[in-house]
């Protein structure tokens, strides 16, 4: 994604947070209101997959090393 993308995809959260509706977003932004309901379906579901990761427990991937 370019970096255009990702601060147009920011621009459109944030301007839904405050109350705008997906026709009025796909007509500032010049895209359907499909793909609106995609950016920010994709932003919701990477911020849950980053919660998710954060929050799991750390796996060891190996033995400790017991100095022998």
């Amino acid at each position: 994604m370019t970096a255009n993308k990702a601060s147009r995809n920011a621009l459109i959260e944030r301007k839904r947070k405050d109350g705008a509706t997906l026709a009025a977003l796909a007509t500032e932004f010049g895209v359907s209101q499909t793909t609106i309901s995609q950016v920010l379906t994709k932003l919701e579901h990477n911020r849950r997959t980053i919660k998710r990761r954060l929050e799991a427990p750390l796996r060891r991937v190996t033995k400790p090393y017991d100095g022998e």
